[in-house]
């Protein structure tokens, strides 16, 4: 056996000494953190949660990108202030922070069918059932449109109303004794245009007739598919996957300070190194006085 594999071993039968000397430190130890760290998870307040189901109407863009906006909403300022407001424990801290302690409670997600879920956390169930509501509260307010966009919208709609009278007069005019020729230009003048063509434009201005209204109205209740529910069960902490982190860490914390401190003993009883250590003893005490 040569000297490196020899002095290998020793150092391994070394390590295995350390080890079988503070073998009761090192089982007790971290057994004590895993049940120290389990009973904090008992002692945890429970979190219960709400979730409601939201179906947006589909405009212009996809319903997946009303759905994306809408959950990005849900968790903006505009919707938390006024639930801070009413929230004398959020309303005593900054905003800023009052805004992140709210945030951290709600999550709004759309799933791959388009569906838009917002999930409300607090320590009792109505307490997250009525954070929901008021969620989905304020945001349908905040559905309603400005004071500008108000007026663009209503001067769209009068354009819509005016346009769809207008086509469905010619409409009428154009037909003979209760039938309409559909491939028929109108006139000699307007060759070009058919009354297929104005049956397209009634259809739109109509849809703006109808529609519009309803974006004035902004969104309503009925985009709720589930109302937020009211939460039976407490959602899990984890108590279990605490308490084995914890008694692995405390195991390795231990193991390493029992290797350290039998590194210093080692030092200290070197003649090379004992001057050197006496020192650090006498420093680390001047200052401790």
């Amino acid at each position: 056996m040569d000297v490196e594999a020899q002095e290998a071993e020793i150092s391994l039968l070394d390590l295995l000494v350390v080890v079988a000397e503070n073998i009761k430190l090192l089982l007790l130890g971290p057994l004590l953190a895993g049940l120290v760290a389990l009973g904090i998870g008992y002692a945890l307040p429970q979190n219960y949660v709400s979730q409601a189901i939201l179906l947006l109407p589909s405009t212009n863009s996809t319903n997946s990108t009303n759905s994306a906006q809408a959950a990005a909403m849900m968790t903006s300022p505009l919707v938390l202030d006024p639930i801070i407001a009413t929230d004398p424990e959020l309303n005593a801290k900054p905003i800023e922070t009052a805004r992140i302690a709210l945030a951290g409670k709600l999550k709004a997600a759309v799933a791959k069918d388009g569906l838009l879920r917002l999930d409300a956390t607090a320590t009792q169930p109505q307490a997250a059932q009525a954070l929901a509501n008021a969620v989905i509260d304020n945001w349908l307010k905040s559905t309603v449109p400005g004071p500008q966009d108000r007026a663009d919208l209503e001067k769209r709609l009068s354009y819509a109303s005016n346009a769809l009278a207008s086509v469905t007069t010619l409409l009428n005019t154009l037909s003979v004794d209760g039938a309409v020729s559909l491939g028929k230009p109108l006139t000699r003048g307007e060759a070009g245009t058919s009354l297929v063509g104005l049956g397209e434009l009634q259809t739109r201005y109509l849809n703006d007739v109808l529609g519009i209204p309803r974006s004035l109205q902004g969104l309503s209740r009925d985009v709720v598919k589930q109302p937020p529910t009211l939460p039976t069960e407490p959602v899990s902490n984890k108590k279990a996957l605490i308490a084995v982190m914890s008694t692995l860490g405390a195991g390795f914390a231990l193991l390493l300070f029992v290797f350290m401190r039998q590194a210093w003993r080692n030092a200290s009883q070197d003649p090379e190194t004992a001057p050197k250590m006496a020192r650090l003893r006498a420093a680390f005490g001047a200052r401790k006085a």
